[in-house]
């Protein structure tokens, strides 16, 4: 069930003017001279002039929209239409999945690789009220739609520069320069992505993210790897906490938000996810609250979820969603993670789908 829910204008990414494009370097920055702490932004790189539209040009040369992806999956790994999924023949042809799938439709696909406009000049915000405090935010670059080239996401407080696209764009290490103050009072260091929520409307309670990373360190407790919701209502996150990777969920304001919380633990342990390695995690919500997690497409966690209460709501809009942090960033600790993808589906994968798309990937050595 979904109920509309407002928005302040305050609450959104709007849009903005035209900014100059800085090309991505060839190597990784190991310092952050973008800091808070930075007299001014980098100078301007020389480069040619592009036209107004788009606003960013192809980051570093000729890219492909959707380039193949290492997959055991029978169409080989490659990115379907954005827009949809294969029919349910399609679908039982390729992956003799179930019918039913083509009822889900990709609704994001973030490319932290191919897909990133880096800004020309950084936008520093202070005084930016996070529900307990008030800090600076520095967004550095935009996530791109590559088909329309719209933007979908920023990217705040990580150092412009080329990602790996072996391990991804890191949230966490010499790149990144966000400071956070935790609730026990220490300082941590995130990086983080602004995913534009007004593009994440959805038709019903059925939602399904995957999410494709590299850790380069050891995991840690409140390590939020995704995380949209309004507020304290209406929550979908992906995290490690207390020592095993989960998935949980709130219903709406009306159906008790936070104080009705359900959750799923994958049963795997933070210190047996190996740096180095690549994994996809798939976290799905069916329709009637019922919540299933994968990783590397292996179904690790079920459980009745929302549909356990007596009866529940969301909200088909959430007004925030986040990739390296949660709703309160003094309750988030750094994701120690490169991110190669990010998709957000409106509707419930099938397990089968799960299977042909998310498998096991490769494993990277000297990531730290």
């Amino acid at each position: 069930m979904g109920c509309a829910s407002s928005k302040r204008s305050d609450d959104v990414i709007h849009p903005q003017k035209e900014t100059p494009y800085n090309p991505a370097v060839t190597e990784p920055v190991e310092s952050a001279p973008w800091a808070p702490s930075a007299p001014s932004a980098p100078p301007m790189m020389s480069a040619p002039v592009y036209p107004p539209i788009p606003v960013y040009p192809p980051p570093y040369g000729e890219q492909v929209l959707y380039p193949a992806i290492p997959s055991g999956g029978g169409d080989g790994g490659r990115y379907v239409d954005p827009n949809a999924l294969p029919s349910a023949e399609e679908a039982a042809r390729m992956h003799g999945a179930v019918a039913g799938t083509s009822s889900v439709r990709r609704i994001m696909l973030v490319d932290p690789i191919n897909a990133v406009g880096w800004l020309g000049e950084p936008r520093t915000r202070t005084g930016v009220a996070d529900y307990t405090y008030k800090r600076e935010i520095t967004h550095t670059g935009d996530l791109i739609d590559a088909p329309t080239g719209d933007r979908i996401g920023k990217i705040h407080d990580v150092t412009p520069h080329r990602a790996d696209p072996r391990t991804g764009l890191r949230l966490s290490g010499p790149n990144v320069f966000g400071k956070y103050q935790s609730v026990d009072g220490s300082e941590v260091t995130l990086g983080t992505f602004e995913l534009d929520a007004r593009k994440l409307t959805v038709s019903g309670t059925a939602v399904s993210v995957a999410v494709r990373l590299v850790y380069t360190a050891p995991c840690v407790h409140d390590a939020h790897i995704f995380a949209m919701g309004n507020g304290w209502a209406d929550q979908f996150t992906i995290a490690h906490l207390d020592g095993y990777l989960k998935f949980s969920m709130t219903p709406n304001v009306a159906s008790g938000a936070w104080n009705n919380r359900v959750e799923v633990s994958s049963g795997i342990r933070d210190e047996d996810f190996e740096p180095g390695k690549e994994y996809t995690i798939v976290a799905v919500c069916t329709e009637e609250g019922q919540m299933r997690m994968f990783v590397d497409a292996d179904l690790c966690a079920v459980g009745d979820g929302l549909a356990a209460l007596d009866e529940f709501e969301t909200s088909r809009t959430r007004k925030e969603a986040w990739c390296g942090r949660f709703m309160r960033p003094d309750t988030s600790m750094p994701v120690r993670a490169g991110i190669l993808s990010v998709e957000v589906f409106d509707g419930a994968l099938d397990d089968a789908t799960v299977r042909a798309e998310y498998s096991v990937r490769e494993v990277y050595k000297n990531v730290g």
